[in-house]
């Protein structure tokens, strides 16, 4: 039971992590037949939430240390 709080942020850093790169991923997913503003979104909103995962997992990775 000391370590719960170690465990949270664990937790914490696996699921953000793993939400950052499945968002990176899914810019290989862009429907280029869509239009070019649905297209800009999308690619804006992947990166966007990507690189808001990838920061949060170096964050509770750092808490964690």
């Amino acid at each position: 039971m000391e370590n719960i709080f170690d465990a949270i942020l664990f937790a914490v850093l696996i699921a953000a992590g793993g939400l950052g790169l499945s968002s990176w991923l899914m810019l290989f997913a862009i429907d280029k037949s869509e239009p070019a503003e649905v297209k800009q979104r999308s690619f804006f909103e992947s990166v966007f939430f990507g690189l808001a995962g990838i920061v949060i997992m170096f964050l509770m990775w750092y808490a964690i240390s």
